[in-house]
């Protein structure tokens, strides 16, 4: 037994190896051409079963019909005791299929009628249940009727008949053998007029795919073409439109064109996805993965242009990392100096009056104050802290931020809103710096946001972990900086030192957590830190 499964499981694993190796037009054909093999031998079985079982039972109607008169005819044969008469009504009976035997007798049990005549004469045995009505199946499933017959309340014979449903069987068999020989010739021409269409669809659906093959196997060679849409259309001709000045006026692919996606979002309220004009262009979903695949040749064109311009900054970038580590030196090495010009300022705004030096000592303050500012962060970036973990609620040292920066939030018109999982347990963390981390990430969603924007901050419990997720619906950071984000010194504002978020990783990494963004250009920024709950 374990050979033949094993040698089954073999044959299984080979074919479908074999049908895995199909192309797809094969794998179309045959999928219709069994779809409809499997179709037409159901339709085919429902019929003919349907048309046995229907004939099968009028021959049992028949069969009953005509015994119930036979025994009803019977009675004046008996009465007057007509054998003859008997003898044509059994013949004439006989003649239906399914009926393998018939005999009537008289009240004393003598037989007077069989279609054996070699019975006719003999005696049959009389018992209690002769005078009632029954029936039997014997081993060779014949059923057998007892029919007493009655004159009005008197008894004076019985019939008795055997039908065999093997005969009855063979009948409908028979009968419906024509049948299934025009079932079976309909067949084979509904199969040929199948293949045929099978193939002919076979061919119409695998042709756009194998043209979208050819343009995949040119990219292995760097040729960057898209591939040919036969349903493409213009924009101009759906609409009928004669705005010439538009940007998607009489070209291909509007939904390529960024001005002409814009426009159609500021003016139409519309994304290329949901427009008419994408829609009846890509037709059906090869259609879609035509022009999919296109949108990935273009972005891969673009991508290379990139990394071309990255190559061609590299040197740059490493000047500049030499020079951050340099920065990180002279940073150390000027904060005393920095502290002494603070100090001077202080005593000569103490000790000297005249509103032209008080303006000009206020500027010395602020920039140098600004200047240790950048220090530090220099500092803390190169030479972290080490944790200093305490126990203690998450959702309170959440509240302590919040507090920093709810003020300008409101008076920014902004709405802050909050949502803390009470369910969360204290537990151990650097109270300090993971406020810090926050503090960061608040104050980034602050500058990313405009009057009427929101900034949401939540906590939640997930196993056996902390989720807090800063989200705020400001302008986001565009795609092609995503990747930059945490990278020390990269930074898209005006002032700062762009070791913000690269603190905010770090952070939680010591935390031994992780945070990851979710960015949605133009529609907002969300980062979500996940720590582990330690008791």
């Amino acid at each position: 037994m374990k050979i033949l499964q094993l040698l089954k499981n073999s044959v299984i694993r080979e074919l479908s190896q074999k049908i895995k190796r199909l192309s797809i037009g094969k794998k179309i054909f045959f999928s219709f051409l069994t779809l409809f093999l499997i179709l037409m031998v159901a339709i085919n079985l429902l019929i003919l079963n349907y048309q046995k079982k229907s004939l099968k039972t009028q021959v049992n109607k028949n069969i009953n019909l005509l015994i119930e008169n036979l025994s009803k005819d019977a009675i004046d044969n008996l009465i007057f005791f007509d054998p003859l008469a008997i003898d044509e009504k059994i013949t004439l009976v006989m003649n239906n299929p399914g009926i393998d035997y018939i005999m009537i007798t008289d009240k004393n049990g003598r037989i007077i009628g069989h279609s054996n005549k070699k019975e006719l004469g003999s005696f049959i045995k009389i018992t209690d249940d002769i005078f009632r009505k029954w029936q039997s199946i014997d081993n060779s499933e014949v059923r057998h009727l007892n029919i007493p017959i009655l004159a009005g309340d008197t008894f004076i014979g019985v019939l008795r008949v055997g039908i065999s449903e093997e005969k009855i069987n063979q009948y409908v068999t028979e009968t419906t053998k024509n049948l299934r020989n025009y079932i079976f010739i309909l067949s084979i021409l509904t199969l040929g007029l199948t293949v045929f269409i099978s193939f002919k669809l076979s061919k119409t659906l695998i042709k756009p795919l194998q043209k979208l093959k050819d343009k995949m196997s040119n990219i292995q060679t760097d040729r960057l073409e898209l591939c040919h849409n036969e349903s493409i259309v213009l924009c101009k001709d759906i609409w009928k439109c004669d705005k010439t000045d538009c940007f998607a006026y009489g070209k291909e692919r509007c939904w390529f064109i960024k001005e002409a996606r814009e426009s159609c979002k500021n003016v139409n309220n519309i994304d290329c996805k949901n427009c008419f004009v994408y829609k009846t262009s890509c037709g059906d979903e090869i259609g879609y993965l035509i022009e999919a695949f296109n949108e990935m040749i273009l972005k891969l064109k673009k991508s290379f242009e990139e990394l071309d311009k990255a190559t061609k900054e590299k040197l740059k970038l490493e000047k500049s990392s030499a020079m951050a580590e340099m920065a990180m030196t002279v940073a150390h090495e000027i904060k005393n100096p920095l502290n002494s010009i603070k100090a001077a300022s202080s005593y000569l705004k103490t000790n000297f009056k005249g509103e032209v030096l008080k303006e000009f000592l206020s500027i010395i303050d602020k920039e140098a104050e600004r200047l240790n500012e950048l220090i530090s962060s220099f500092l803390s970036y190169a030479r972290p802290v080490p944790l200093n973990l305490t126990r203690g609620d998450i959702n309170n040292a959440l509240y302590d931020v919040i507090k920093l920066v709810q003020t300008e939030i409101q008076e920014d018109g902004k709405f802050l809103n909050i949502n803390f999982d009470k369910s969360i347990p204290q537990f151990y963390f650097d109270h300090h710096q993971l406020k810090q981390a926050v503090l960061n990430l608040l104050v980034n969603s602050m500058d990313a946001t405009g009057k009427g924007d929101s900034i949401s901050v939540i906590t939640e419990k997930i196993d056996k972990l902390v989720r807090i997720t800063i989200k705020d619906t400001g302008t986001g950071i565009p795609e092609e900086l995503v990747n930059k984000i945490f990278e020390p010194f990269f930074t898209t504002k005006t002032t700062g030192s762009g070791l913000g978020l690269a603190c905010v990783e770090r952070i939680v990494k010591d935390h031994g957590g992780s945070i990851v963004m979710n960015n949605k250009n133009r529609q907002g920024t969300e980062f979500n830190i996940e720590l582990p709950i330690k008791l």
